[in-house]
């Protein structure tokens, strides 16, 4: 859908509705884009191989531990 918008706003220097068209186009595909990342992001956030494992993972490794990922090291 990006595709489209983007080649009927090249093509639409003239055409107010060419215009309003691609824009729509776009506008509607950067909505989906956002939904798609969210829900996939919902969904990892579900399943726990990949939220809990991982961080049992890098326990068991002697890593950081999520919650301290963020701090600088002293």
């Amino acid at each position: 859908m990006i595709s489209v918008g983007a080649v009927a706003a090249l093509l639409s220097r003239r055409s107010r509705l060419l215009s309003v068209l691609s824009g729509a186009a776009l506008v509607a595909s950067s909505v989906a884009t956002r939904f798609g990342i969210f829900e996939a992001g919902s969904v990892s956030a579900r399943d726990p191989r990949y939220t809990v494992v991982p961080q049992r993972d890098r326990l068991a490794d002697g890593g950081p531990a999520s919650a301290d990922a963020d701090r600088p090291a002293r």
